[in-house]
């Protein structure tokens, strides 16, 4: 009898081992997925910044190598922002996500040494009323621009690789011209999703691709402007959007 209960016992020990040990594995298993939510109202999320390397004047920024170096808070009051070229002998290259997002700038200027403005950066920003990107740049991240209602002005450049989808969705733009350029070749999803305002946008011949939703909930006056038999005006008859045809 006392071998049967021993051997019970031990039956019962290892089974609460086991199931211990396959709990710990799936806890441990799981990742962080989680978002923090931002204080806008709508769609959209906010990152904490990467921790800075260092701080100068009313930014902190990341070391990213030797040369160069992103852009990670803004911490100062003015409501017109100089982002600086160079610090600490390396260029500015990156403009972090959410850097700017839902603050109350009122203009800012984009070194020529930026390259990528990521995600968020600007979005909500209400009083941002025009931009001008510089050459350089080759990436405008997922809703980089995203919810500024009162921008009317944006100027690209053509360096531009990447205009991520919902870039400029929400804004109250009124016209576009998109670069020529053999960087860029497409327009992502929902780029001027909602732009209420747009009614005027010149697509050049070296874009090739336009996503269905590109311009969807735009004003019903918008009027696509490309040379005659090029990609542009094809998509803007089968998407019955308003159309002008330039002269090469």
């Amino acid at each position: 009898m006392k071998k049967i209960i021993s051997a019970i016992l031990a039956l019962a020990m290892c089974a609460g081992v086991a199931v211990a040990a396959s709990g710990c594995g799936c806890e441990k298993s799981k990742k962080n997925t989680s978002v923090t939510t931002s204080n806008s109202s709508g769609p959209g999320y906010k990152i904490e910044p990467t921790k800075p390397d260092f701080e100068e004047g009313d930014f902190s920024f990341y070391r990213l190598n030797d040369k160069e170096v992103k852009v990670t808070v803004y911490k100062g009051s003015s409501k017109n922002v100089e982002i600086p070229s160079t610090v600490n002998g390396a260029s500015v290259t990156v403009i972090e996500a959410n850097l700017f997002q839902n603050s109350d700038i009122e203009s800012v200027k984009i070194p020529k040494t930026v390259q990528e403005i990521q995600k968020y950066a600007f979005s909500g920003c209400q009083k941002l009323k025009e931009i001008a990107i510089p050459e350089g740049v080759r990436t405008i991240g997922v809703n980089a621009f995203w919810n500024c209602k009162n921008l009317t002005k944006v100027t690209l450049p053509t360096t531009l690789k990447k205009l991520e989808w919902n870039a400029f969705s929400a804004t109250g733009i009124t016209s576009i011209v998109i670069p020529e350029s053999d960087n860029l070749s497409a327009l992502s999803e929902k780029v001027f999703f909602q732009c209420a305002s747009l009614t005027e946008v010149s697509i050049p011949i070296t874009i090739t691709k336009i996503a269905d939703d590109t311009f969807a909930e735009c004003s019903d006056s918008l009027t696509i402007k490309g040379y005659a038999g090029s990609y542009a005006i094809s998509y803007a008859k089968s998407h019955n959007i308003k159309y002008q045809e330039m002269a090469r």
